[in-house]
Parts: C-alpha cells; sequence; structure tokens
C-alpha cells in the first residue's frame, strides 16, 4: 500500500472532481492492479466489491494508442478503484497531465 505518485495525481484528482466526490489525495492509499502493467490502482482499503462506476474519462498515451479511465465504487458506495484500460492491452507508458484528459468514454465505446 502507497500513497499516489506525482505522476498519478492529475488522472486520479480529474476522476474524483468528475465524479463529484471530495478526496484529500495526500492521504489516499492505492495498491497497483494486477493489469499488465497499464496503470489500474485499487483504492486501500479494499471495498468488498464493484459496485458502479462513478466516473470515465479517457487520453491518448505517448504511443498514440487510447485509454479508458474509470473510477469505480464498491457496493457501499465507496471509491474501490482506478480502472485503466489501454485498447492494445500494452503497458502504460505514460501518464497524461490534465490537458490530456477528456470526459466521458472515447466515441464509439459503451459508457460502464
Amino acid at each position: 500500500m502507497r500513497g499516489l505518485l506525482d505522476c498519478e495525481r492529475p488522472l486520479a484528482s480529474y476522476l474524483f472532481e468528475l465524479a463529484g466526490l471530495s478526496v484529500d489525495l495526500d492521504a489516499l492509499r492505492v495498491e497497483p492492479m494486477d493489469d499488465g502493467g497499464m496503470g489500474g490502482l485499487a483504492i486501500q482499503p479494499p471495498g468488498e466489491r464493484y459496485g458502479s462506476s462513478a466516473a470515465e474519462c479517457h487520453f491518448h498515451d505517448s504511443d498514440g494508442v487510447l485509454v479508458s479511465v474509470a473510477l469505480n465504487l464498491d457496493v457501499a458506495g465507496v471509491p474501490f478503484e482506478i480502472d485503466v484500460f489501454k485498447a492494445d492491452f500494452s503497458p502504460l507508458l505514460t501518464w497524461p497531465t490534465r490537458v490530456d484528459l477528456r470526459a466521458g468514454p472515447p466515441c464509439g465505446m459503451p459508457e460502464s
């Protein structure tokens, strides 16, 4: 378990803002997910199980591949994970800055 890295903060902040949830980013504790290096973060302490998606955004990695991200809540409505999905399943190369982020799912992808 660890705090957010500086490179992860813009994305986490943006998702919580989109979801209308206040969070102390300095107090947030995460654990990297076993997702092949795509960058997903399980929020600690772990929730019981997935309940719903509170916010979604997308960006393009430095190799041009589309990345979709969701802030998911557990069944009690508590932040559960930041789920990162890179369209080609390759590892994330570069964390986005705030200006790289676009709200909602990428065009042509269904909302979760």
